[in-house]
C-alpha cells in the first residue's frame, strides 16, 4: 500500500478483490463486448462450476430454459445500448434446484466516454418474490371474496374518509367515485338515519372502536334497503390507525320475516286470548243453568226429606252428580285454558299431610267400590304420623290425587288401589312422594308415550270403553311441575299401573328469569324512596309509561316480570309502584300480597293495572267476601251468620242477581233460616231498593244487563251509608291471590286502556301525598303542581 497526502494508506486493487469476495451477492466483470470475463468465489460456490466453463456466454448453460434466450436478447440489448441492465431470472445451484435473482450491471467508461468494462451482481431474490407471491395470492383470494360475497365491503383512510375505488360501493349504490369520496356516501343512506350514521360514525373514528349500526341505504334501483352495518379499525405494526374495513350486509329480507313472525305471534296470542275469554264467557254462561240444576236439587233433597219422600232422593241424587260431574269437566277445560296462557300459579300453605290423606280418602271412597273394588292407604309407620307437614298447594295436590285415584277406579274392576305417600331426603330437602297404584287393564309402552297428551287417552278404544275427555293426567303433570314437581307412570299391560308424583316438601320462591338488564341493575343510594317501580311483562306498556313518567320528573325502575319486581321493590323501597296484575311465574296478587306481608313495604302505595279489571275492581271496591257458583249452601248459611243482627226484625239482606231463578232460590233458602229477602235485577234497581230499606248484607252477582255489579259497588261506596257489607256471587272465575286481595290491598286498581296516561299521573299525585309521613321529593313538586292545575283545568 502506497502513502497518500493525509498519511492514510490508498486503497488497492487488493483491496477492491477482498471486497468482491466479501459481498453476499454473485459478483462478474465483463469486457466492453459483454464476455464476462471474471467471477467472485459466491457464483462458483452457488453454480458449483470453474472459471473455464463460464468464461465468455458459458453463464447461459445455469440459466433456466425457459427464461435463457429472452434473458439473453435483453443483455444483448443493454450492451449494445450502453445503458444500465437489470433483470431478474431464475439460477441453478449446484444442487440443481433454480432460485431466484436480481441481476444489474453497469458499465464503466473513460473520459472520452467509451465503455471499458461491466461491472455486476446478482442478488438471490428468492425469498423476497416468495412473499410477494404469497401476498399477491391473498389479494387475489381478497377479491374473490370481496366479489362473491353478498355484502358491500368498504374501506376507508384513517380519517374516516371513503377512498376510490370502491367498487361494491358504487354497484351497490350506482353512486360515482366523485360522488361517494370523502363522506359524500352519506347522501345514499335514508334522510331519517343519515344523522345517527354520521355522528356513530364520527364518534368511532375519534374513539378507535368498531363501529356497528343499521340504517336504510338507498340501492341504485332507488329502493331502500336495510343494512347491517360493521366497520372495525386496522392498526399498523406500530400502533398507529391505517384504515378501517367495513361490511354492509342487506338485511331487508330478514327484517321482514321477523315483521311477518311477529305479525303472526300477535295474531296466534290474539287468537289464544280471544280462545280464553271466550272459554271464560262460556263457563259463566254454563255454570248459571248449572247453579239452579244443583240448587233445585239440594233444595229439593231436603224439602223430600222434610215430607218423608225419601224413596225418591237417589234418582234426585243423581241429577246432582250428573250436574257436579259437566260442572267438574267446565273446570278441567278452565285449568287448560290457564296452562297454556300460562297464568297457572301455585299457592301455599301449611297443612299436616295426613289430614289430607283421611280427606282424600274420604272423598274416593264411593267411587273406588263403584266397581266392587278396595281401596288401601299405605302411610307408613304410626299411620302416617312421621309425614309431618307440608308447605305447598293443597288444593292442587288434593285434586292431582283425587284424579288418578279416580282414573284408577276407572280403569280398575274387582281390584285394589293403593296410595303409598312416602317422605324422604333428597338434595338437601325434604320430598313426599304418592303413589297410586292399581290392578287394572295396564297400558303397553306406546300408550304411556301420549299419556299426558292434552286430549288424548290411552287409545280410541280406551275411551269408547271408558269415557273420559283427556284432560285429567294432562292438568295434573302441569300441576306438579307449577308445584316444583312432576309424575311418571310405570305399567304392565294386564297387570296395573303406578302413578308416582314427587313434590318438594316446600314450595320453593320461583326462580328469577334471565330478566332484563334494567330489574338488575345495582341500585344506587340516591335511587332509594325517590323511585316509581314499574312491573310489567309487556315491553310496550313498560316503555310506553316509563317515557311518560320520566317526562313529568319521575325517576322510574322497571321489572319484567312479578319475581324481579318484588327483589326491586325490596332494594328500592320505591315511593309507589305500578304493577300488572297478569304476568307469568309471579302473578300481580302475589306480588300485592307480598308487598303487604313485608313491613319495610306495607305502606308503599300500589297502583294496579290489569287487561282483566273487572275482578280486581270490585274488589278493590269493597267486597267481602265471593262465592263462585254454584253456591256452596253450607258455606254461605255460616257466612250469614255472621252478618246476622242481634235483633231479628233486622237481619234483612238484598240479593241483586239478574236470574230470577236465582233469586228465588236464594230467598227460599234465606227465608228459612229467618231472613228478610229484597231481590233486584240489576244494579240500578238494587240502589233504588237499598235506599227503601238499608240491609245488613248484600249478595251481589256480578254479571247483570244495564249496571252490572261493579257498577253497583261503585255507586254503593260513594254513598254515605255505603258502608253494607257486600258477597259477591259470580260464576266467573277468581284464582286465589285474587281472593287474597278482597282485604282492599290495592290502593288502585286501573283497567289499561281506561285511563290517560295524565290521570295516571294524578293518581300518582294523590298517592304521594298521603303516602308517608316524608315530604314529596324536591324534583316532583313542580310536576304536582302542573297536575293539579291540569286538574283543575279539565273539571267542568
Amino acid at each position: 500500500m502506497s502513502e497518500t497526502e493525509g498519511g492514510a494508506q490508498a486503497v488497492t486493487d487488493a483491496d477492491y478483490r477482498i471486497l468482491a469476495e466479501t459481498l453476499p451477492q454473485l459478483a462478474w466483470i465483463a469486457e466492453a463486448d459483454g464476455t464476462i470475463v471474471w467471477y467472485n468465489q459466491r457464483w462458483y460456490d452457488y453454480t458449483g462450476t470453474s472459471l473455464a466453463e463460464m468464461r465468455g456466454w458459458g453463464w447461459r448453460t445455469v440459466h433456466h430454459p425457459d427464461h435463457v434466450a429472452a434473458v439473453t436478447e435483453r443483455y444483448q440489448a443493454a450492451i449494445a445500448l450502453g445503458s444500465t441492465w437489470e433483470d431478474t431470472f431464475p439460477l441453478r445451484g449446484q444442487d440443481g434446484t433454480y432460485r431466484w435473482f436480481l441481476s444489474k450491471a453497469r458499465p464503466h467508461r473513460d473520459a472520452s466516454g467509451r465503455i471499458l468494462r461491466w461491472y455486476g451482481t446478482n442478488t438471490d431474490i428468492s425469498g423476497r418474490r416468495a412473499i410477494e407471491e404469497r401476498l399477491r395470492h391473498s389479494e387475489q383470494r381478497f377479491r374473490a371474496l370481496v366479489d362473491a360475497s353478498a355484502a358491500v365491503i368498504w374501506n376507508t383512510n384513517a380519517a374516516g374518509e371513503l377512498m376510490p375505488p370502491q367498487v361494491r360501493w358504487s354497484i351497490y349504490t350506482g353512486q360515482t367515485e366523485e360522488a361517494y369520496q370523502g363522506w359524500g356516501w352519506l347522501d345514499a343512506v335514508h334522510p331519517d338515519d343519515r344523522a345517527q350514521a354520521a355522528d356513530t360514525w364520527a364518534a368511532c373514528v375519534e374513539a378507535r372502536r368498531t363501529y356497528e349500526v343499521e340504517y336504510r341505504l338507498r340501492r341504485h334501483d332507488g329502493a331502500w334497503r336495510a343494512m347491517e352495518v360493521r366497520g372495525v379499525p386496522v392498526l399498523a405494526e406500530d400502533g398507529t390507525l391505517r384504515e378501517w374495513v367495513g361490511t354492509c350486509i342487506d338485511v331487508t329480507e330478514r327484517r321482514e320475516a321477523e315483521e311477518a313472525v311477529e305479525r303472526a305471534r300477535q295474531a296466534a296470542e290474539a287468537a289464544n286470548r280471544a280462545k280464553s275469554q271466550f272459554i271464560a264467557n262460556m263457563s259463566h254462561e254454563l255454570r248459571t243453568p248449572l247453579s239452579a240444576v244443583i240448587g233445585y236439587s239440594e233444595m229439593l233433597g231436603e224439602e223430600l226429606e222434610d215430607i218423608g219422600q225419601a224413596a225418591l232422593l237417589p234418582d234426585l241424587r243423581k241429577i246432582e252428580a250428573a250436574a257436579r260431574h259437566l260442572l267438574s269437566l267446565i273446570n278441567d277445560v278452565l285449568d287448560i285454558s290457564k296452562i297454556e296462557a300460562g297464568r297457572m300459579t301455585a299457592s301455599a300453605e301449611t297443612f299436616s299431610v295426613s289430614d289430607l290423606l283421611r280427606d282424600v280418602s274420604d272423598s274416593t271412597g264411593s267411587l273406588v267400590e263403584k266397581k266392587g273394588n278396595r281401596f288401601v292407604l299405605d302411610a307408613g309407620e304410626d299411620a302416617g304420623a312421621e309425614l309431618g307437614s307440608m308447605h305447598q298447594d293443597q288444593t292442587k295436590i288434593r285434586q292431582c290425587l283425587l284424579n288418578l285415584i279416580g282414573n284408577a277406579a276407572k280403569f280398575t274392576e274387582t281390584g285394589t288401589i293403593t296410595l303409598t305417600v312416602r317422605r324422604h331426603r333428597e338434595a338437601e330437602a325434604d320430598w313426599l312422594s304418592f303413589a297410586v297404584t292399581d290392578t287394572g287393564i295396564g297400558m303397553s309402552a306406546e300408550q304411556i308415550e301420549r299419556l299426558f297428551e292434552r286430549f288424548v287417552q290411552a287409545d280410541e278404544s280406551t275411551t269408547r270403553q271408558f269415557g273420559g275427555t283427556g284432560l285429567g293426567l294432562a292438568i295434573t303433570r302441569a300441576f306438579c311441575q307449577t308445584m316444583g314437581g312432576d309424575i311418571d307412570v310405570t305399567s304392565v299391560p294386564g297387570a296395573g299401573a303406578t302413578f308416582t308424583i314427587r313434590l318438594p316438601a316446600t314450595l320453593s320462591p320461583e326462580e328469577s328469569p334471565a330478566a332484563e338488564v334494567e330489574a338488575h341493575k345495582p341500585v344506587e343510594p340516591h335511587e332509594q324512596h325517590e323511585t316509581v317501580l314499574l312491573v310489567d311483562d309487556d315491553p310496550a306498556a313498560r316503555e310506553l309509561l316509563q317515557r311518560f313518567l320520566e317526562r313529568e320528573g319521575f325517576h322510574v325502575r322497571s321489572a319484567n316480570d312479578g319475581r324481579a319486581g318484588l327483589t326491586l321493590a325490596r332494594a328500592l323501597k320505591p315511593r309507589a309502584i305500578l304493577l300488572d296484575v297478569e304476568m307469568p311465574r309471579m302473578d300481580g296478587w302475589a306480588v300485592l300480597h307480598a308487598v303487604r306481608s313485608d313491613p319495610d313495604l306495607v305502606g308503599t302505595p300500589v297502583i294496579m293495572t290489569s287487561v282483566v279489571a273487572e275482578q280486581g275492581l270490585g274488589q278493590a271496591l269493597g267486597a267481602t267476601d265471593y262465592f263462585v257458583k254454584p253456591i256452596d249452601w253450607d258455606r254461605l248459611k255460616g257466612l250469614m251468620e255472621r252478618y246476622r243482627p242481634a235483633a231479628p226484625n233486622e237481619a234483612r239482606v238484598l240479593v241483586v242477581d239478574d236470574d230470577a231463578d236465582a233469586r228465588e232460590r236464594l230467598r227460599r233458602s234465606l227465608g228459612r233460616e229467618g231472613w228478610t229477602v229484597d231481590e233486584a235485577e240489576n244494579g240500578r234497581i238494587a240502589l233504588d231498593r237499598f235506599s227503601q230499606a238499608r240491609p245488613s248484607l248484600i249478595l251481589l252477582d256480578l254479571m247483570m244487563p244495564e249496571m252490572d255489579g261493579f257498577g253497583f259497588l261503585r255507586a254503593l261506596r260513594a254513598r254515605p251509608d255505603g258502608d253494607v257489607p257486600v258477597v259477591v256471587l259470580t260464576a266467573k272465575e277468581i284464582t286465589h291471590a285474587e281472593k287474597e286481595s278482597l282485604n282492599k290491598q290495592a290502593d288502585r286498581v286501573i283497567a289499561k286502556g281506561s285511563m290517560s296516561l295524565a290521570e295516571i299521573g294524578r293518581q300518582l299525585r294523590v298517592l304521594y301525598a298521603r303516602s308517608a309521613s316524608e315530604p314529596v321529593p324536591g324534583q316532583l313538586q313542580g310536576l304536582i303542581a302542573r297536575l293539579a292545575e291540569q286538574d283543575t283545568q279539565e273539571r267542568p
